[in-house]
């Protein structure tokens, strides 16, 4: 009973302290779908990806003309992805034809499109999940009409790896969602490959816990 109430303890006040330092935090979205629908293109949303070799991720959403679109791409620092990039293309009506010979094998057909080759911009710090980002290429246009479109994302060398896909910029979060923060916390440490770190150090905290407990009992 007492280890219960240690946990509840030390679940609720790393959920309460979060909100302090989750200023520029996203909603994080999990998954490795081929196929993911953004369901607003205003609130900020992170998709957290592992990208096959020779795979292509399409994002959908219904936009309206003059809609502004944000979304960037930044990789996960994470050691052998310092020189790792994705291609992204918006398709969608009323856009420009694009040279096909620039897209991949599968994309969108009967649809003009925008393509955003990768480039090199600022790295993002994230202070709730203390990660750090390479930066790469951004969109932020308004939509030439109403209809739906279709963001992809690909490897143009058929390379695997990660990436995260952000969209959105308002900040929107629930009660609820205070709790959740510690769950996204270990997810994203999780994706970027820190696992091992945390598993140990959970051992090392939960072995004390457990030392006290008993000498408590032995001295009662």
């Amino acid at each position: 009973m007492k280890l219960n109430r240690i946990f509840i303890l030390i679940v609720t006040g790393f959920a309460l302290l979060i909100p302090l330092s989750s200023v520029s935090a996203h909603h994080p979205v999990w998954g490795n779908e081929a196929t993911t629908a953004i369901e607003n293109l205003s609130t900020s949303f992170a998709f957290y990806r592992d990208l096959p070799a020779d795979k292509v991720h399409v994002y959908t959403f219904e936009g309206r003309q003059g809609q502004n679109l944000y979304a960037g791409v930044n990789i996960p620092a994470v050691k052998g992805l310092e020189n790792y990039s994705v291609n992204m293309a918006l398709f969608g009506p009323s856009l420009p034809e694009a040279d096909h010979d620039q897209l991949p094998s599968e994309h969108p057909e009967n649809l003009g499109a925008l393509i955003f080759p990768s480039k090199v911009s600022a790295d993002f710090y994230e202070p709730f999940t203390q990660t750090l980002y390479w930066g790469r290429q951004h969109i932020d246009t308004s939509l030439p009409a109403d209809g739906e479109y279709y963001l992809v994302i690909w490897q143009p060398e058929g390379i695997a790896g990660k990436y995260v896909m952000d969209s959105g910029r308002a900040e929107v979060f629930g009660f609820g969602d205070l709790f959740l923060f510690p769950i996204w916390w270990l997810q994203v440490h999780f994706f970027f490959g820190h696992g091992a770190y945390l598993l140990a150090g959970a051992a090392v905290i939960l072995g004390f816990i457990i030392f006290r407990i008993i000498r408590q009992r032995k001295t009662a």
